[in-house]
């Protein structure tokens, strides 16, 4: 492919793997921008068509009702008032923990909706009375024993909470038509780079490495660039290190098995699939301004 101060396309680089640790001190480096190891090839593409990005964060329903909240805030406290040296609970303190633990729970409790009305009192009873005899292997919930009973179900306090954060992944689709004997063994080669790098290594194949096959190394990693010439691409996304998880080749992407004289097939294609390795995060992105002329839209 001609690349010149104009030309749009996708760099990407293969490079070595290096575990984060135990430590996460590699993995917040990576998060934070940093790369991997050694660079070992760089394959440069057009840019696929079909080119999106998506961000997703994880949010779902949560509730907790009032007597659950209770129980939480009164161990919360319980733990609190106990003597905690590092690791260790002091066992003379912990049964005097869990009296104000139990005391507390039962004021608690009190506060929602006022225990001293009957009807509340009973659907309190209620609650635990289906608790207790779900240790038996019950099936009875306690909003239907309290629905049952009164046609009330305690409040859930339903809201929309934010779980965690989410990897992206990226599809990639490239067609093949080679117009020469040269053309024909670079994309061989392209598709030989991909295969043998997404694939895990036999620990005996490392230089340096024993264990005589007891363990399997972690395959090669890629960067991806979108550029345009020598730089980074002025608009378009930028993505992290990433691992190449999925990889199909159609060597008869004209719908039927079509050669030149030397074998090489008329048309194919290759599609990738990529997946980041570390989620992304607010401080990814370079400030709170928007990006300027020749900045990128960001992750």
């Amino acid at each position: 492919m001609r690349i010149d101060e104009s030309t749009d396309y996708l760099e990407i680089r293969v490079k070595e793997y290096r575990p984060p640790g135990l430590s996460g001190s590699g993995s917040f480096r990576r998060q934070r921008g940093g790369s991997n190891g050694n660079t070992i090839i760089t394959i440069q593409l057009p840019i696929p068509n079909g080119v999106t990005d998506s961000n997703s964060v994880a949010w779902d329903e949560d509730s907790a009702n009032a007597l659950e909240l209770a129980g939480a805030e009164a161990f919360k406290k319980a733990v609190k008032d106990a003597k905690i040296d590092g690791d260790t609970i002091d066992a003379t303190n912990l049964g005097e923990a869990s009296k104000k633990f139990l005391g507390s729970a039962a004021n608690s409790a009190k506060k929602f909706g006022n225990a001293l009305d009957p009807n509340v009192r009973e659907q309190i009873l209620n609650y635990f009375g289906a608790k207790a005899v779900g240790i038996f292997g019950s099936n009875m919930s306690a909003n239907s024993l309290t629905s049952r009973s009164s046609g009330q179900v305690l409040n859930p306090n339903m809201e929309l909470l934010f779980k965690g954060v989410q990897l992206r992944t990226f599809p990639f689709s490239f067609s093949f038509t080679p117009r020469s004997r040269d053309e024909s063994l670079v994309i061989k080669q392209i598709i030989n780079v991909f295969k043998r790098s997404m694939a895990a290594k036999t620990t005996t194949a490392s230089a340096g490495s024993g264990g005589d096959g007891i363990f399997i190394q972690s395959p090669d990693i890629f960067e991806l660039r979108f550029m345009r010439g020598g730089r980074p691409h002025p608009f378009l996304f930028s993505m992290k290190p990433m691992a190449l998880k999925n990889m199909n080749v159609n060597y008869s992407d004209t719908g039927a098995f079509i050669t030149y004289e030397d074998s090489t097939p008329v048309k194919m294609s290759l599609n990738l699939s990529f997946t980041e390795l570390n989620p992304i995060y607010a401080e990814d992105y370079n400030s709170t301004s928007l990006p300027g002329t020749n900045e990128g839209v960001g992750f």
